[in-house]
């Protein structure tokens, strides 16, 4: 793995920081759509900034609303901030658009599923040098799985390039896309539901700024 720590944690219902191991949704309902289920689909183009995200500030970082996007700021080498949305999910589809704004190419970005704490939860992540995998975070410590590292993806748009990330959940299976290629999927079992969210971070560069937009959420 390229990142074998993480020192920063931030969740946006509660604050919460670990200098242990190392998001988003937001909820505006902008024509609302059922789901087979019945569900109602959550979408946010992050202009309303009482859409249910936290503004975070604090040394290691910032997370917050930004000319009607979502952005995400870490201040640390080595950190991720993240926040989620307070729904629980049994099985989701979630998409979202982002950009690296500014910072190291070597980072990692992308969607949160079934977050039970800070320390438990999955991830779908890709890095702005062309690389992206699908993690499971259970007792504080990251497991990238199904690989020893994260793989290549031609379709990631590298550098400042603008991705859509998808990352679905669904029963014991979990699959990422990024800008609608096919990326991977893997089999795991350990996390039933939970929430949804977005997570940003750094690795070997002392700054990095994300932008995230255009959110939607499906119940499956």
């Amino acid at each position: 793995m390229r990142k074998t720590a993480i020192l920063l944690c931030v969740m946006s219902q509660v604050f919460f920081i670990s200098c242990a191991q190392m998001p988003l949704l937001s909820s505006i309902f902008n024509s609302p759509t059922e789901d087979g289920a019945g569900e109602t689909a959550l979408r946010d183009d992050f202009s309303d900034t009482k859409s249910g995200w936290e503004h975070i500030q604090i040394d290691e970082g910032t997370a917050g609303y930004v000319g009607e996007t979502y952005q995400i700021t870490v201040n640390m080498p080595n950190s991720d901030i993240f926040t989620t949305y307070s729904r629980i999910f049994v099985d989701s589809e979630v998409t979202v658009r982002a950009v690296k704004m500014r910072g190291s190419d070597n980072n990692n970005f992308g969607l949160i599923c079934r977050f039970q704490d800070s320390e438990n939860f999955y991830a779908g992540q890709i890095s702005s040098d062309g690389l992206a995998g699908i993690f499971k975070i259970e007792d504080g410590k990251y497991q990238l799985l199904g690989h020893q590292s994260m793989v290549p993806v031609p379709a990631i748009m590298g550098g400042s390039g603008e991705n859509e990330i998808w990352f679905e959940c669904v029963e014991t299976t979990l699959s990422l896309a990024v800008n609608g290629e096919f990326v991977d999927s893997q089999r795991d079992n350990v996390f039933k539901s939970g929430e949804i969210g977005l997570i940003a971070g750094t690795i070997d560069g002392n700054i990095g700024i994300f932008q995230f937009d255009d959110l939607t959420a499906f119940p499956r």
